[in-house]
C-alpha cells in the first residue's frame, strides 16, 4: 500500500527535472519523483517540463502499480501469429474471475514451447490512467507494471539456474520482485514473508537477489532501452499523434472526398476527350468543304479569312452577296441536321445579280430522304429555296443536286 509521500521542494532549473519517475500509485494519483525518490509537486513539475520542451524526452515512460496487473504464462497453440493472439484470452478464462471482455490482454513474448508471456488489466483501470495522462498532457507515455523496474539478474552458477531467481527491491513499503525478463510481481513488504514461504512450499527453491532502491530504472530507463516492448499499451490504447487521431476520425470522410474529386476529375477528363474529338471532326468537316468549295486553294492558313476573302472575289466584292451566302447557309442547315441519312458530298457557290445559288450535292439510301428535305423547306424555310435534281438512282444508293436560292 502506498504511503502519502512528502513533497519536496522543486528547484527552478533543468537539471533539477533530470532523472525522473512518474507513476500511478494504488488509489489513481499521478506522482513524480526525483532521483532520490523524494515526491515532486506534480503540476509544477509538468509545467516547468513543459516549458522547456523536454517533456516527451523526460517521461516517456509511466510505471503502474503491478499489484493491479497480472503478468503470468500460458501455452497457447497455434503457429500464425494472429491464431494464437486471439486464442490468448480463452486460454486463461478459467483462471480469471471476470469475463474476458472485461480485460485487456498484451502478449509480450512467445517461447518455441509455445508459452506466451501476458500481462492483463481490466479496461477500466487502462482507460482511467490514460484519461488521467491525458488531462494533464501527457498522452504521449506508455505505461509499464512497476515491477519492471527491477534490473533482472541472471543466476551465474549452473545449479542457480534450476532455482526460482526473484531479483528484489523494497521501495516505499512495497516489495517489486523481478521473476525473468517478462515476469514479476509486486507485494505489500507485510506480506512478502508469508507470500514468499507459499511459494516455496510449492516449487523448486527460490533464490532471492536483493538490491537497493537506488538501482530501480526511472521513467527514463536508459540502462533498459528493452523494457518498451512491455508497454501494456496496445490495440485500441497505442499512443498517436493528435494529427494521426485527427486523421482516424476523419479517414472515411476524407477517403469520400478524395473519390468524389477523383470521379469528377476522371469525368471532366473524359468529357474534354470528348470535345477535343469532336472539335477535330469538325475542323476536318470544315476544311473538307472549303477544298470543296475552292478547290484551287492549295494551303489552308486561316479558314474563315479565306472564306471570307474568296467568296468576296467570287461576288465581285460585293459583301451584300457573301451576306446571301451565309443565310443560304443557315437556312439550309435545320433541314440536314434533321436528316442525318443525307450525306453532304460537296457544296458550290455561284454569285450571281440576284445574290447567288448555293448547289450542294448529295447521297442517301432513298428517295424519300431527299424528297422530305424539300418538303420540310417548303413548309419551314421563307428564306431559300430548295429544289432537288436527281442525278443517279439505284436500289441502295440515290445521288441528287439541291438548288438553293434565295426567295
Amino acid at each position: 500500500m502506498d504511503t502519502v509521500p512528502v513533497v519536496a521542494t522543486l528547484e527552478s532549473t533543468a537539471l533539477a527535472l533530470n532523472n525522473l519517475t512518474a507513476r500511478f500509485n494504488l488509489a489513481g494519483e499521478l506522482v513524480i519523483e526525483n532521483e532520490r525518490g523524494q515526491a515532486l509537486d506534480t503540476e509544477e513539475s509538468l509545467a516547468q517540463l513543459t516549458a522547456q520542451g523536454s517533456l516527451k524526452a523526460l517521461l516517456p515512460t509511466v510505471w503502474v502499480p503491478t499489484q493491479l496487473v497480472v503478468l503470468t504464462e500460458v501455452f497457447v497453440p497455434g503457429k500464425r501469429k494472429s491464431d494464437w493472439v486471439s486464442a490468448l484470452p480463452y486460454a486463461l478464462e478459467e483462471s480469471l474471475s471476470e469475463p474476458v471482455e472485461n480485460f485487456h490482454f498484451v502478449a509480450f513474448n512467445r517461447s518455441n514451447e509455445s508459452m506466451v508471456s501476458v500481462a492483463i488489466v481490466t479496461h477500466k483501470k487502462i482507460q482511467a490512467w490514460i484519461e488521467h495522462l491525458s488531462s494533464v498532457g501527457l498522452e504521449h507515455v506508455q505505461l509499464i507494471p512497476d515491477c519492471f523496474r527491477v534490473p533482472f539478474q541472471r543466476p551465474i552458477l549452473a545449479e542457480e539456474e534450476a532455482a526460482n531467481t526473484w531479483c528484489l527491491v523494497k521501495d516505499k513499503g512495497v516489495c517489486h520482485i523481478r521473476q525473468g525478463d517478462y515476469l514479476g510481481f509486486s507485494v505489500n513488504e507485510q506480506g512478502f514473508e508469508v507470500f514468499k514461504n507459499a511459494v516455496q512450499s510449492t516449487e523448486s527453491n527460490v533464490l532471492i537477489t536483493t538490491l537497493n532502491a537506488s538501482e530501480l530504472q526511472n521513467s527514463q530507463h536508459r540502462s533498459d532501452p528493452m523494457l518498451s516492448a512491455l508497454n501494456l499499451r496496445t490495440g485500441d490504447y497505442q499512443t498517436h499523434s493528435k494529427t494521426l487521431n485527427y486523421w482516424k476520425e476523419w479517414r472515411w470522410p476524407a477517403l469520400f472526398i478524395g473519390l468524389l474529386l477523383i470521379a469528377s476529375l476522371v469525368f471532366t477528363w473524359q468529357k474534354t476527350q470528348a470535345l477535343a474529338e469532336q472539335t477535330k471532326i469538325y475542323q476536318a468537316q470544315t476544311e473538307q468543304l472549303f477544298k470543296e468549295m475552292f478547290p484551287n486553294v492549295k494551303r489552308i492558313v486561316n479558314i474563315k479569312m479565306q472564306t471570307q476573302t474568296r467568296l468576296n472575289n467570287q461576288a465581285g466584292g460585293g459583301e451584300k452577296k457573301t451576306d446571301s451566302l451565309m443565310q443560304l447557309l443557315q437556312a439550309i442547315e435545320p433541314l440536314f441536321k434533321a436528316s442525318p441519312e443525307v450525306a453532304i458530298q460537296s457544296i458550290k457557290w455561284q454569285a450571281n445579280e440576284q445574290g447567288g445559288q448555293l448547289t450542294v450535292f448529295v447521297e442517301a439510301e432513298q428517295t424519300q430522304s431527299l424528297q422530305r428535305i424539300v418538303t420540310m423547306s417548303q413548309q419551314q424555310n421563307k428564306i431559300a429555296n430548295v429544289s432537288l435534281e436527281l442525278k443517279n438512282v439505284t436500289p441502295s444508293l440515290v445521288e441528287g443536286v439541291f438548288h438553293v436560292n434565295t426567295k
